[in-house]
C-alpha cells in the first residue's frame, strides 16, 4: 500500500523544520483548542449557577464567553490552519495518506467541528435573548460537540503516532475508533 502512494514533493528548510515547527505550532494549537473543550463545560456549568440565582455567574458566562470565542475560535482556527500547511509542506505524503486512510473519520470530525462552531456563534450572538432553557442547551450542545470534535481526532493522531507499518484501513478500529 505505501509504495503505490503519488509522490509529493517536500519542502526542506533545514532539520529543525520538521520536528520544530509542526511542534510549535501543534502545541500552541491543542492549547488553544482546549479552552474549547474545558471552556465550554466551564461555561455551562456557570449558565446552570446563574440561572439558579448567582448573578455574578451569569455575567462572568456572558464575559467569558466573548474571550472563549476571540481566543479559541479565531486564534484556534489560525493556528488550526497552520498545522495543516505545516504538515503538507514537509510531510505532503504523510498526510495524503492520513487523509486518504481516514477520510470518513476526518468527515465525522469536521461535522463535529461544524456543530460545534455553529452552536458557539449562536450563543455569541443570539445567547442573550435566548430563554435560560435554550442557553443551557445551546451550552450543552456546544460543549459536546467540542468534545466529541476531540473525541475523532484522538484517535486519527493514535493512529498517526503509532510506531509500526500500521496502514492497513480495515484496522481503523486499533485506534479506539468504532
Amino acid at each position: 500500500m505505501a509504495h503505490s502512494l503519488p509522490y509529493y514533493p517536500v519542502n526542506e528548510f533545514g532539520p529543525l523544520m520538521k520536528g520544530l515547527v509542526i511542534g510549535g505550532v501543534g502545541i500552541l494549537h491543542v492549547f488553544l483548542a482546549q479552552f474549547a473543550i474545558g471552556g465550554g463545560a466551564l461555561i455551562y456549568y456557570f449558565e446552570r449557577i446563574g440561572q439558579r440565582g448567582n448573578a455574578d455567574a451569569r455575567t462572568f458566562v456572558d464575559g467569558y464567553f466573548r474571550i472563549l470565542v476571540l481566543v479559541s475560535f479565531v486564534l484556534g482556527a489560525l493556528t488550526g490552519v497552520a498545522m495543516w500547511f505545516t504538515t503538507i509542506q514537509v510531510g505532503a505524503r504523510t498526510i495524503g495518506l492520513m487523509v486518504d486512510e481516514f477520510h470518513w473519520l476526518w468527515a465525522t470530525e469536521w461535522v463535529w467541528f461544524a456543530i460545534e462552531i455553529s452552536a458557539g456563534y449562536a450563543f455569541y450572538r443570539f445567547g442573550a435573548r435566548l430563554t435560560d432553557q435554550a442557553r443551557l442547551r445551546l451550552l450543552a450542545l456546544y460543549s459536546f460537540a467540542a468534545w466529541m470534535s476531540l473525541f475523532w481526532i484522538n484517535g486519527i493522531l493514535s493512529w498517526q503516532l503509532t510506531p509500526g507499518e500500521w496502514v492497513d484501513p480495515a484496522a481503523a478500529h486499533e485506534s479506539g475508533l468504532p
